[in-house]
């Protein structure tokens, strides 16, 4: 029987903040060997486009935006975005409470400002780079933008729940007040990181006791719970730990790799 596996990124695969830019070579061989024994595989980040790192496997499907874009073999699934009335009313909410923001889809990425440090520090987190003057500002793309997702970054808990109380309850939003990197994910109703990965085994026919989840985040959880298999990172917390099925090594000592080698006989 097809099985199919979801990987996370940050804390699964690489490590930005510890300078893991790229999967292990562990990683890499037993994800391969995985595919070639006629399996997908499929990335399942919070992230708006795939590092050419991460792209260079060549996985089956990407589910990128906490499941807001679903593409498997190059055709596009799902992909809701904001329209250009949901993408002002948030400007203004985020620049009445100090807050600027990133915006990103599949085909792009804006910022609301390339000076300021609170976004410069979130673009470092997961670029490796504070540098965001290559990024085009929302001022000078009015009507052009197809994001699927926003993260607001604030200077402190008090604006970024204030802002975020303005904001539809309907939407998805994961908010980070204790955090290095002050924040919320934004996102509309519909699906989560979790339940497009549901979505995407149903779509092809894969029994969900033949389906596998790596992650290490809060928005892993449901994505650990919804298939038959969720494997938590040695570095997630105790709360994911929790709604693990299983918990692997770190994503620095090859947690991946050693899972597969457990749990799917696939050494490296």
């Amino acid at each position: 029987m097809k099985k199919i596996a979801f990987f996370d990124i940050d804390g699964t695969m690489v490590n930005v903040p510890n300078g893991m830019l790229h999967p292990s070579d562990e990683t890499q061989q037993v994800i391969k060997k995985f595919q070639e024994q006629g399996n997908y595989i499929v990335v399942a980040t919070a992230r708006t486009q795939i590092p050419e790192s991460v792209r260079n496997i060549n996985f089956d499907g990407y589910i990128c935006s906490d499941g807001h874009y679903i593409e498997f073999h190059g055709e596009t699934l799902i992909n809701n975005v904001f329209t250009d009335d949901e993408i002002d009313m948030q400007l203004q909410v985020y620049e009445a409470h100090n807050g600027s923001c990133a915006l990103g889809g599949y085909s792009g990425n804006w910022v609301s400002s390339h000076s300021d440090p609170y976004l410069k520090q979130h673009h470092a987190i997961y670029s490796g780079s504070d540098d965001l003057s290559h990024i085009p500002l929302v001022s000078h793309c009015a009507g052009e933008i197809k994001a699927n997702s926003i993260a607001a970054v604030f200077s402190s808990a008090e604006d970024l729940f204030a802002a975020k109380a303005k904001l539809p309850e309907k939407w998805a939003i994961n908010a980070y007040g204790d955090d290095v990197d002050i924040r919320m994910d934004v996102h509309l109703e519909g699906f989560s990181k979790g339940t497009a990965c549901e979505y995407l085994y149903n779509h092809l026919n894969i029994d969900k006791h033949n389906t596998y989840a790596f992650g290490d985040g809060h928005n892993d959880i449901e994505m650990l719970q919804l298939v038959g298999t969720g494997i938590a990172m040695g570095n997630a917390s105790d709360v994911v730990k929790a709604s693990a099925d299983a918990i692997t090594d770190t994503v620095d000592n090859n947690g991946i790799a050693k899972a597969f080698k457990k749990y799917l006989a696939i050494d490296y």
